[in-house]
């Protein structure tokens, strides 16, 4: 990507880290000016233009959190992120509240910081434009695919057409704060909940100002799969004792979230489901983590890895009818939601998410990382290696979840972990990672209890030899199918099998598809490849291309039937 010269001033009082600073920022980049501190700093922004403002906190001559106020109070402030020593979730929450952009702990990777400071340059120039463009369009004809066009487009009076726009849908969560499914309180006892120094009266106290939270975590403490001596559990302190500082802060965020997902407010959304995946991804990333050796990137993979369809929930919220009529086309057309998404919006909606999720109290630090989630592996190699390891973590536990929980939506897209996923984590069993969620999950009262909005599949008398042909120790794709197939039985070599046959070729490209095809002489054969390797399998008869919406992957495999007849 070509960066425009951005400019940046760099305020700290410490030399050697102004110094540290004003390189990492000028190799991405950006032009630097410095202040020593906030007070010479504030003469220079009055003066300036700047993209991006980067202070220290405690600095002689106002410190950096009223420069900071000062600076969002200018007609057109600038990014500001701040850099201090010190872990205070007030003030972290104030200068968040104010508009600030991040707040990095030291000590600093320049590396990461700035990278940071790159994207949030990049992402304000954008919104920046995108409201320009709002401000002198008369009327815009939304240009989107045929297929998608009476989804994307909203009728008005005047005869004009016009996309919803990433600046309006930005406005409108910030005016709704209770479309993220957390609140205030859940979210401090999870951060509060991973400080070594927090001691459990701090963290009562906290939960305490909440009377509904109070209510679930003593009960879930008192429940028989944390509590197996059933002495009784009376007061909160002792609950958070029972269940332990850090699994208090990820179920407090699982117990606000599912009563803010499940709230009377309707949503064409499976709720339910999203709420589940999101406990299960949670868990999960937990236990990768600690099998990984992953604690020194782990701040805030939790809240990500639960937070994964935030976004999404929120939009819903926003724009009810809009996503009824989306999933009504996804129903008809075979496409995933997340396609439709593309469409309608013009960005996928964690993209639309990180405009606005700082306002709900969501670092930056996290939001990167949900808005990097579906990218490609070639766009993500162009991270810094932490980054990427953060993300793929995130990634690999949606995975887990699905897999756990076990049903899926037909706009649901179907994608599949790459070969040797997680091995590049140094994850030396995937499989005892899914066991345990899985083992984890029954400790959570999903209610209610969690199934497909639209009921069961339809199922054939005709049954699916199904076999893998990855090496990987855990199968992905097997449950998708087995939810789709009840009847599918494990094949170990397709060339004798007898009658329909899923063949897994997803580890990448190889001859011996072809071959057994060539050599299977009673079997009906369909081959489960990888889209980026569909030219290389282009001659086989009969395949199945991932990623691809749930629903279509239901009428691929019952056109097997059709094909054998």
């Amino acid at each position: 990507m070509n960066h425009h010269c951005s400019s940046a001033l760099v305020v700290d009082d410490e030399p050697l880290v102004r110094n540290l600073t004003i390189r990492a920022l000028t190799r991405e980049g950006f032009d630097c000016d410095s202040a020593q501190d906030g007070r010479e700093a504030a003469k220079l922004a009055a003066k300036g233009n700047y993209d991006v403002v980067v202070t220290d906190l405690k600095m002689p001559n106002q410190n950096g959190h009223a420069l900071a106020v000062e600076l969002m109070s200018m007609p057109s402030p600038p990014s500001v992120v701040v850099l201090t020593g010190v872990t205070e979730p007030r003030l972290a929450k104030d200068l968040i509240s104010r508009g600030i952009d991040d707040i990095i702990y030291k000590p600093i990777d320049y590396s990461v910081l700035s990278m940071k400071v790159r994207a949030i340059a990049e992402r304000s120039a954008a919104a920046k434009a995108l409201a320009t463009q709002a401000t002198q369009a008369d009327c815009v004809e939304p240009k989107v695919p045929a297929s998608a066009s009476r989804v994307a487009s909203d009728s008005r009076t005047s005869g004009c057409v016009a996309p919803i726009t990433q600046q309006d849908v930005a406005d409108n969560i910030k005016a709704r704060k209770s479309l993220v499914p957390i609140c205030d309180t859940s979210l401090s006892v999870y951060r509060m909940s991973g400080s070594e120094q927090m001691d459990t009266k701090a963290l009562s106290d906290t939960i305490a100002k909440n009377a509904r939270l109070t209510e679930e975590i003593i009960s879930i403490a008192q429940s028989p799969f944390y509590n197996q001596s059933g002495v009784a559990i009376a007061d909160l302190p002792r609950a958070v004792v029972q269940l332990g500082q850090k699994r208090v802060g990820r179920l407090a965020l699982a117990a606000t979230a599912q009563a803010a997902l499940l709230s009377d407010e309707p949503s064409p959304l499976n709720l339910g489901l999203i709420w589940a995946r999101g406990v299960a991804s949670g868990l999960a990333i937990e236990l990768m983590i600690e099998q990984g050796g992953h604690e020194s990137i782990s701040d805030g993979l939790i809240l990500c890895a639960a937070m994964q369809d935030a976004a999404r929930v929120a939009l819903a919220r926003l724009y009810p009818e809009r996503y009824q009529e989306m999933i009504d086309e996804c129903l008809k057309s075979k496409r995933s939601l997340r396609e439709m998404e593309m469409d309608v919006f013009g960005m996928d909606s964690q993209t639309i998410s990180s405009l606005s999720m700082n306002a709900f109290g969501i670092n930056k630090s996290e939001i990167d990382v949900l808005v990097h989630l579906h990218e490609s592996d070639e766009s993500l190699s162009r991270l810094p290696q932490k980054m990427q390891t953060r993300i793929k973590l995130v990634r690999l536990a949606g995975y887990v979840a699905q897999a756990v929980i076990g049903i899926w939506e037909p706009w649901d897209e179907i994608q599949i972990p790459k070969r040797g996923a997680a091995d590049e984590l140094e994850l030396w069993s995937i499989d005892s990672v899914i066991e345990k969620t899985r083992e984890n999950s029954e400790g959570i009262n999903f209610k209610p209890a969690v199934t497909s909005k639209l009921g069961t599949q339809e199922t054939t008398e005709r049954g699916l030899d199904y076999c893998s042909a990855t090496s990987d120790s855990y199968d992905f794709l097997e449950p998708v199918v087995a939810s789709l197939r009840p009847e599918m039985a494990s094949c170990f070599n397709p060339t004798n099998a007898d009658g329909d046959v899923l063949l897994n070729f997803l580890g990448g490209q190889s001859a011996d598809a072809q071959k057994m095809v060539n050599a299977a002489t009673n079997a009906n054969i369909c081959v489960a490849v990888r889209r980026e390797d569909a030219e290389f399998y282009q001659a086989l008869p009969n395949k199945i291309e991932l990623p691809l919406s749930y629903g279509a992957m239901h009428e691929k495999l019952g056109d097997l039937n059709s094909d054998a007849s």
